[in-house]
């Protein structure tokens, strides 16, 4: 039986180092209309979300501004830096990047949710 290989344009890959989070070429096309982003996390399934807001979003009162997250985006990669939200996620899922300077993770783009889903069961 044959199997295709079908590019992904959903997937990638989210580095966390100890000052942000970075996000590959493909995370960061995918959130190029994104103003801010809000992170939320699931502790029991080991899953980080970013959600991405447009700005008429981002600039209603439903939000704290300081929790709505800046990202930078550039030609080949984003970058969320917030030193704070590294060491939220640290101590929540019990992350040790300081061996070799980061953590590696798969992520995928879910498209309904406008948001990424970092699975941070398995580092690569």
């Amino acid at each position: 039986m044959l199997e295709y290989y079908d590019y992904d344009d959903l997937s990638g890959i989210v580095t966390i180092y100890p000052n942000y989070l970075l996000l590959n070429k493909k995370m960061a096309d995918l959130c190029a209309d994104a103003y801010r982003i809000r992170l939320a996390i699931d502790v029991e399934q080991k899953k980080i979300y970013l959600f991405k807001l447009s700005k008429d979003k981002a600039l209603e009162d439903v939000y704290n501004e300081k929790s709505l997250l800046k990202i930078n985006i550039f030609k080949t990669y984003a970058r969320i830096a917030s030193k704070d939200v590294v060491l939220f996620l640290i101590n929540r899922f019990n992350l040790n990047i300081n061996n070799v300077g980061y953590s590696k993770f798969r992520a995928k783009y879910l498209v309904d949710d406008k948001a990424i889903v970092i699975d941070v069961k398995e580092e690569l």
